[in-house]
């Protein structure tokens, strides 16, 4: 068992016992430790990693002389006694035979072992950035469903308000029994958004915990705050597509199945050419060494229907290669592109709900709640503002995590944080 092998082995056989025991304190509040931990954990990363270890150990072996033949021959066996036993053959010849590929095909055998395991390392690097992504995006979704909840609380803080002034003006006859109960059918309604919010985070607490390789209803600590931006010179979209083509897995590893594409239309056409075989005898004539033989052999390529269809085939898979490069170049252009305008909207949206629409929404509901406990503004128009003051919050929250999710997408297709 290799020492890579042993080291997930033990890792995985040690989870039930230390899992918890490892976790750092608080485990949830931000998203580093979760990444930490989900590296650490997943079952679907330790086996990309063991894959790739699997290809590189191939590689290293392939383009080396195949094992060589040893070959017993009994001659002038005495036919009358009807045996081939030692005492009745008159002569042994012992031989020992290495086929050489010539032409440098064993150069090329290991160009394409080597761009076979490129590929599974790529492979490899992807599913980590998959796995990186997928618990950014889930924290992201648990961080705002955890601000849904504390939007909502503090909303129901003023309905509550509301409701009492209802009430009391209601019972010194300055108010009417509607505006009572409508205080609270809209709190009883808060309610039940927070409900719904409640079941949100839940959920992603769940994905996050499966993304942990956790049972799903471990403790999460709440979230208390998004990753920090990239910078302005990382975010740009031209900085962006001209790192995508160095960077990206995905594109590195089709550039890897076109290396092995490659070197096998070259290992196909030097089929034309012959492989040599040398060998050395030992010649044992009546028990007693009588001398030493050699032979030299020659594979004569002479199936050119067999050749030509591998040459074929092989020209084919190299040019579907370069085909599915160019494709997934442009797809990958696009997503790229695509995340790129979904986090400037987000950023964009952000930005304008927190400088501009909620500190007026907010200094609304104020100046609606005052005047509402002097009389001087009727029950619809404050629930009217409270709603805006609301819906400005949880949109905030909504272009942050979309935000989120557009840099965990732009950070997978690229190959690495920003």
């Amino acid at each position: 068992m290799s020492p890579h092998t042993l080291r997930y082995a033990l890792l995985f056989a040690l989870v039930p016992i230390t899992a918890f025991a490892a976790e750092p304190p608080g485990l949830g509040a931000t998203v580093e430790p979760l990444l930490e931990q989900a590296r650490a954990m997943s079952p679907e990363l330790a086996a990309s990693v063991l894959s790739a270890d699997a290809a590189l150990a191939r590689a290293k072996g392939a383009g080396t002389l195949p094992d060589p033949t040893f070959r017993v021959q009994f001659k002038d066996v005495d036919r009358a006694r009807g045996s081939v036993l030692p005492d009745r053959v008159n002569r042994i010849d012992y031989t020992v035979e290495q086929e050489f590929p010539l032409w440098g095909k064993r150069g090329l055998a290991q160009s394409i072992a080597a761009a076979g395991a490129a590929q599974t390392v790529a492979g490899r690097d992807q599913t980590a950035l998959e796995l990186i992504a997928a618990v950014k995006t889930a924290f992201g979704d648990y961080y705002g469903a955890h601000q849904g909840v504390l939007i909502i609380d503090d909303i129901k803080r003023t309905l509550d308000v509301m409701a009492e002034v209802a009430q009391r003006r209601y019972e010194q006859g300055l108010g009417s029994q509607q505006d009572a109960i409508l205080a609270k059918v809209e709190a009883a309604h808060m309610e039940t958004e927070r409900m719904r919010r409640e079941s949100d985070r839940r959920r992603a607490a769940a994905r996050l915990n499966a993304l942990l390789n956790r049972p799903v209803e471990a403790p999460l600590a709440y979230p208390e705050t998004l990753p920090p931006l990239p910078s302005s010179e990382a975010i740009n979209l031209d900085n962006l597509v001209a790192r995508l083509n160095d960077t990206s897995p995905i594109l590195k590893a089709q550039d890897a199945a076109i290396e092995a594409a490659s070197g096998t239309q070259a290992l196909a056409k030097k089929s034309w050419y012959p492989d040599v075989a040398v060998g050395l005898s030992v010649v044992d004539q009546n028990r007693r060494w009588q001398g030493y033989e050699a032979m030299v052999s020659i594979k004569i390529p002479i199936n050119g229907t067999l050749r030509r269809a591998e040459i074929s085939a092989a020209t084919s898979e190299l040019g579907a290669a370069r085909s599915r490069r160019d494709a997934l170049a442009a797809k990958t252009r696009e997503q790229l592109v695509a995340a790129y305008w979904n986090f400037d909207e987000a950023q964009r949206i952000a930005t304008v709900l927190h400088e501009n629409h909620i500190p007026q929404t907010e200094l609304a509901l104020k100046s609606a709640v005052a005047g509402y406990q002097q009389n001087r503004v009727d029950l619809l128009n404050l629930l009217e503002a409270q709603r805006r003051a609301f819906q400005n919050r949880l949109e905030h929250v909504m272009y942050l995590v979309n935000r989120e999710r557009a840099v965990a997408e732009i950070e997978k297709l690229l190959g690495g944080a920003l």
